[in-house]
């Protein structure tokens, strides 16, 4: 069943935008909002997206991109419960 699930991408780039995060993960399925966070360390920005998804898409994003070296960052994420 489908379900919005909120994930929480941490280690971003600096420059990374809302729409640039949008567009990629709507690939994986349909993304209802995305929402950075730079406080703390603007250089490391942190995420949370919105996306319609079931419990099995959500796992295996979540461990796909799980420390996930990409362009000089180590990017995780995280399934949020609430």
């Amino acid at each position: 069943m489908w379900k919005l699930k909120k994930i929480l991408f941490s280690g971003l780039p600096a420059d990374v935008t809302e729409m640039a995060l949008h567009e990629s993960l709507q690939k994986l399925g349909p993304v209802h909002s995305v929402l950075i966070i730079a406080d703390g360390d603007p250089s490391s920005p942190a995420a949370i997206v919105e996306m319609s998804i079931d419990d099995e898409q959500a796992h295996k994003l979540t461990s796909r991109v799980t420390d996930y070296w990409h362009n000089g960052h180590m990017i995780n994420a995280r399934l949020l419960l609430h």
